[in-house]
């Protein structure tokens, strides 16, 4: 696959981009592609230099990476960028790519086109990581009495999912408000 196709099948171009690049090639004979995009600011020497040269090795090879290291080889994401995904994660629970997406680092095509070549079937799994897969602890259910409330320390002792604690009954007053 030539590498215009390649950035725009992995959502990094879009076609109108690729056809300026494609015919300023050809009056800028001595500029390769990748130049062209990377002068108009498209994309970074980075990420071109990594779909060109890593990406045809990578994606030929048996050995699967996380997404994370697609998109940080391809300086698609900083390494802080990827430790703040993985904090949000452990509190959210929701993927790391949906989770990239949802920053506005990267862009949902993007994100596709890698999960495409690890593992096609996550394109098929929702957004959000079950807990039960990650543990086997068994869940308390939230008292549904909207009078019913907890302390820290209790809600501390008990495997709560993040989706039930709306049903918990919050005192507005105690909470301080950003002004």
């Amino acid at each position: 696959m030539k590498i215009g196709e390649l950035l725009l099948k992995a959502g990094l171009i879009n076609s109108g981009q690729l056809q300026v690049a494609l015919m300023e090639k050809d009056i800028y004979t001595h500029l390769r592609l990748g130049e062209i995009l990377v002068l108009h600011g498209w994309l970074s020497q980075e990420t071109i230099d990594f779909f060109v040269e890593e990406w045809p090795k990578l994606s030929q090879g048996k050995e699967k990476h996380p997404i994370g290291f697609y998109l940080k080889k391809a300086s698609l994401l900083t390494e802080e960028q990827i430790q703040q995904i993985l904090k949000q994660q452990w509190q959210t629970s929701y993927r790391f790519g949906a989770l990239a997406v949802l920053n506005s680092w990267v862009k949902q095509e993007t994100v596709n086109f890698f999960l495409q070549f690890i593992n096609p079937n996550a394109l098929k799994e929702s957004t959000r990581i079950e807990k039960a897969t990650l543990s086997d602890v068994s869940r308390t259910k939230v008292p549904t009495l909207a009078h019913a409330k907890r302390t820290p320390q209790e809600l501390k002792q008990r495997l709560i999912d993040p989706e039930d604690l709306a049903e918990i009954d919050l005192n507005f007053d105690e909470i301080k408000w950003l002004s």
